[in-house]
This record gives structure tokens, C-alpha cells and sequence, in this order.
């Protein structure tokens, strides 16, 4: 009996909750398919497909990719994933849960930053012809090239090529060995080549049947810069199954409160008695971490009146933005210069914030 006592307690306060899917997200070169979101005790999960359906390249750095919740961030683990045109991988982000960032949230923001697209390039770099020997070293533009290992056999002529690409972190190097050409024998290569980040390199060997001529490589069109521009992607609502519900409710008790409130003067303003008093209360309460909002509501009630100047005064009392906000939406309705009530927005410090009060004062 106890065993099945402590199973119902755990299926009920225990259960985690589960999230509805966000929709998915059409880029102009790429688009963002969700196949995952999750939660536990200590972490939750956002899995995505990204497809790059351009010509050109598609970079995501994990790194800058976040979680946001209860006006705090969290991040997953780095990682640069690059896809070439038509390719597509299922993105893996785990978010550590952090305070302030609570678990089992009926609702966080998952903000997809740090993706960037390079389109094709129209036209390559010029370079002059590479002669093969030992330590040979080269200049193409933002290419740097050497020649690593330059071995000569009684049959063949091995040599081993490096080719960095030293543009900035806003560009894309692109090496295409399928046009080069190779003189001096029959060469054996592997033409493929790659796609670099700054800094970062590209090896290729080549086996060469000799003819007696000078060896050497002409590049064609094998060195590329790719301009990379970034894709502005807006924060997306995560939302529980059971959100829905919780959200009814709450616009419900805002309908109530604007239901129940009394005409409030113009121009009026609490006097500067009252102002002091609410103010000392106010701290006093979230000393106290008891409830300062529900006392400020049942003090403007009484009195009827505050004007903007006063609202935003005790704003600065007030330690977390989240707290801010409900008081703003609270004293709103006792405020005597409504249309000056715009400048509360200003005063938030975080953009959801921004907007959860834009949106509450369009339906007023």
C-alpha cells in the first residue's frame, strides 16, 4: 500500500513535462526542422534537422545557440557543423539546467544565433603556376600554400600539398582540385578539396608517373572566397503540452482585475506621504521575500491613483526584471496619464519583457 502511495505521489508532483514541437523555420538558403524537445531534472533538449537548400555553404556554431528562461541563459556545448549544398545533419543541443534557469518550466525561448550562409562564389582567385619541389611556398590571395613532402623514386614523384586559407572570420575559403592540372607525368590525385574557416588547412597528396619535364600544378579555378552573412532567425516560444491551460487562466485573472477596477481621477498622483510609505513597503516585503506586488495592488486600490513618473520610480526598488514587468502591469490600471505609459517599456531590461509589456498595453 505505501509502494503504491509513493508511485502516485511521484506520477503526479514528480512528472516531467512534455513540449509541443515548434513549427518549422524556411530560410532563403536554408530551412530548420524540429524532431526533439525535452526535459529532466537537469537538463533540457532541443534537436533540430538543418538542411541547406542553397548553392552555396551553411554554417552553424552551436556555441551561440541558447536556451532562456526565467531571465536567464543557458548554452550547449561548441560545435561548428558546415554543410555543402544539399547536405543536412541533426543538430544535437543539450542546456544544462543553471540558476536562474529553473526545470519543468511551462515555457522557455530557444534562440538559434551564431548561423551564417556563404553563397557560391562567382569568380576565383587568380594563381600562378606552382612549381613541385621541397619547402616550395606560395601566395594565392588569401591562400598561403607549401609543398610539405617532395620525394623523387625510380618510378614516381610523390609530393604532398598544404593549402591554408587566411581570410577573416566573416569568409569562407573554398579549394576545388577538379581543374587542376598537373604536368610534368601522369599524376594520381584524389581531386576533391574542401571548404576552410579562417586559419584553418587542407592537405592533398599527388603520385606522379614521370615524363621527364618539370613538375609542377596550375591551379585554374581551385581557390574561392565565400562571403558569410548572417541569418536572423527570431527567438522561438517552446511551450509544454499543458501551457495552453496555465496562459487561459492567467488572461482570464487579467480580465477580472480590469473588470473590478474603479475610475481613477485624471492628473492625479499619490502624495508624496503615500509614495514614501508604498516605497519603505515595498522593500520592506521583498526583504521579507514576501509578496510585494499583491501589497502594492491592494494600496493603489485604496487610493485610486499614480501617475508614470511614480510607476517608474518604484520600478528602481525592485531587483529582478520579471518582477518589474508585473508590477507595471499591476499599477497600470491605477495610472492617471495612461498615455504616457510607453516609457515604462523603456525602463525593462529584457527584450521578452519589452514585449510581454507592448502586448499587454495594445489590449488595454
Amino acid at each position: 500500500m505505501t509502494v503504491l502511495f509513493l508511485t502516485v505521489l511521484t506520477n503526479v508532483f514528480g512528472q516531467q513535462k512534455k513540449y509541443n514541437l515548434p513549427k518549422a523555420i524556411t530560410a532563403p538558403d536554408a530551412s530548420f526542422t524540429f524532431q526533439k524537445v525535452s526535459g529532466s531534472s537537469s537538463s533540457y533538449s532541443v534537436n533540430f534537422k538543418a538542411q541547406n537548400t542553397g548553392d552555396g555553404v551553411l554554417l552553424l556554431d552551436r556555441s551561440k545557440t541558447k536556451l532562456a528562461q526565467n531571465e536567464g541563459e543557458v548554452y550547449p556545448t561548441s560545435q561548428i557543423t558546415m554543410l555543402k549544398a544539399g547536405e543536412s545533419k541533426v543538430i544535437y543541443n543539450q542546456f544544462r539546467i543553471k540558476a536562474p534557469v529553473q526545470k519543468n518550466a511551462d515555457y522557455f525561448d530557444f534562440i538559434l544565433d551564431g548561423v551564417q550562409y556563404a553563397k557560391a562564389a562567382k569568380s576565383s582567385i587568380t594563381a600562378e603556376k606552382l612549381v613541385l619541389a621541397e619547402k616550395a611556398t606560395q601566395t594565392a590571395g588569401e591562400f598561403a600554400v607549401k609543398v610539405m613532402e617532395y620525394n623523387v623514386y625510380s618510378d614516381r614523384i610523390y609530393a604532398s600539398v598544404k593549402c591554408t586559407f587566411n581570410g577573416n572570420g566573416k569568409q569562407l575559403g573554398k579549394i576545388d582540385l577538379t581543374g587542376i592540372t598537373v604536368n610534368g607525368g601522369t599524376p594520381k590525385i584524389v581531386k576533391k578539396g574542401d571548404v576552410l574557416q579562417a586559419g584553418k588547412s587542407y592537405t592533398f597528396s599527388i603520385n606522379i608517373t614521370p615524363n621527364g619535364e618539370e613538375t609542377s600544378i596550375e591551379w585554374g579555378n581551385a581557390f574561392q572566397v565565400m562571403n558569410l552573412v548572417d541569418v536572423k532567425i527570431a527567438p522561438i516560444k517552446v511551450t509544454s503540452t499543458t501551457y495552453k491551460e496555465t496562459e487561459e487562466a492567467a488572461k482570464k485573472e487579467e480580465v477580472k482585475a480590469t473588470e473590478e477596477k474603479k475610475d481613477v481621477a485624471k492628473d492625479c498622483a499619490l502624495s508624496y506621504a503615500d509614495f514614501s510609505a508604498l516605497k519603505k513597503d515595498i522593500e520592506t516585503e521583498i526583504n521579507a521575500g514576501g509578496d510585494a506586488i499583491g501589497m502594492a495592488n491592494e494600496f493603489l486600490m485604496e487610493k485610486k491613483c499614480i501617475n508614470v513618473d511614480q510607476v517608474l520610480e518604484y520600478l528602481s526598488v525592485f531587483n529582478l526584471d520579471g518582477q518589474r514587468l508585473a508590477f507595471a502591469k499591476m499599477a497600470y490600471q491605477y495610472t492617471s496619464d495612461k498615455p504616457k505609459f510607453h516609457l515604462v517599456v523603456t525602463k525593462l531590461a529584457y527584450t521578452k519583457n519589452k514585449q510581454a509589456l507592448e502586448e499587454f498595453l495594445e489590449v488595454q
